[in-house]
């Protein structure tokens, strides 16, 4: 979810600050064809101003309604929808798949959350459906056992859930940053790894210094910086939901990039290259300080092992490792939640 101000979380947030009475709906389980993922939210205030969407429009009158029962008497309603009988077209799923949406009201940090979300740190909400209350946990932070696997998984998936946990019901809605990619690089692997990494879901980043390689020409839907690594990752700086990509083979230009990715933490840090050229670049980086354990992360040669010959195969093998690593990636303990 990166809609940034707009997302209906960040609107919640203004309304609270604003004085305004808020719930906030949300999709917790799907059958069938759902119009709305499940996380998605709906956010309304004592005046049924609304804003966000739980159906694309099918049942936001209905829950909207619910919604301000909710903020009246402060009890959290779960509602089920779905085609059922004639009424479908009136106030139902006229695709034909069934939902729950849960109905609180706006009771938990938000302010936290949103924050979080701000700073591009994972974050979960941890919602009771039997008595209302909610926690928020921050990637890593430890939870009940229970929960903790299920929530790290969710982490790891970006994908919400449903867990039972002490003969209770929680739903755990999480929010990841968007994932990025960015290439040190504007080279013909780049020119096809782009495209398809924004198809998959990635912000894409492109960042050569060599004007003649980075032109609006060759990359015309990228974001593309013409200057060096070291100039523009001090403006815009990678973190852990970044995967860095080094396809110059000049050490002038990846090395500085692929030791940023590694102190940052990256979840991916791949670069092009033989044998030997990683072997130099490796006797580099530890004249840097690196030792071996963190320098067998770098992912060289780059990309899985598929056979690739050509620019656009090497893409597709350095798209499908970026993939794996993203939803294989270990998740750092930090501080405890009770719950």
């Amino acid at each position: 979810m990166s809609e940034g101000l707009l997302h209906p979380l960040a609107i919640a947030e203004a309304w609270k600050k604003a004085g305004r009475e808020v719930a906030i709906a949300t999709v917790i389980e799907t059958w069938g064809s759902a119009p709305r993922p499940v996380g998605s939210h709906l956010v309304i205030d004592g005046a049924g101003n609304f804003e966000g969407s739980v159906s694309g429009g099918c049942v936001e009158g209905a829950v909207i309604a619910e919604a301000l029962d909710v903020i009246a008497d402060g009890a959290a309603k779960t509602l089920e929808f779905g085609v059922a009988d004639e009424t479908a077209w009136r106030v139902g799923l006229s695709c034909g798949g069934r939902i729950r949406v849960h109905v609180e009201s706006l009771n938990f940090d938000i302010e936290r959350l949103n924050d979080c979300r701000k700073r591009r740190e994972a974050v979960a909400l941890i919602t009771s459906l039997d008595d209302g209350r909610a926690y928020i946990a921050a990637e890593g932070q430890e939870v009940a056992p229970a929960l903790g696997a299920v929530l790290d998984g969710a982490f790891r998936s970006g994908k919400s859930a449903l867990v039972e946990h002490n003969g209770k019901t929680f739903f755990l809605n999480v929010y990841l940053p968007p994932p990025e990619i960015v290439a040190i690089g504007a080279v013909h692997i780049s020119q096809v790894l782009a495209p398809m990494a924004k198809f998959a879901g990635f912000d894409v980043r492109i960042i050569d210094p060599r004007t003649a390689f980075a032109t609006p020409d060759r990359f015309s839907d990228v974001e593309l910086a013409a200057d060096w690594p070291i100039d523009v990752l001090k403006e815009r700086p990678l973190d852990r939901y970044t995967a860095l990509v080094a396809v110059t083979h000049d050490p002038k230009i990846d090395d500085f990039a692929i030791a940023e990715a590694l102190r940052t933490g990256c979840f991916y840090v791949g670069a092009l290259g033989s044998r030997k050229t990683h072997s130099s670049r490796l006797e580099r980086l530890r004249a840097e300080g690196f030792d071996d354990a963190v320098l067998a992360g770098i992912h060289a040669p780059i990309g899985l092992n598929i056979g690739a010959s050509n620019p656009a195969e090497i893409a597709v093998a350095i798209l499908a490792e970026v993939v794996q690593s993203l939803r294989s990636r270990a998740i750092v303990a930090g501080e405890s939640v009770r719950l």
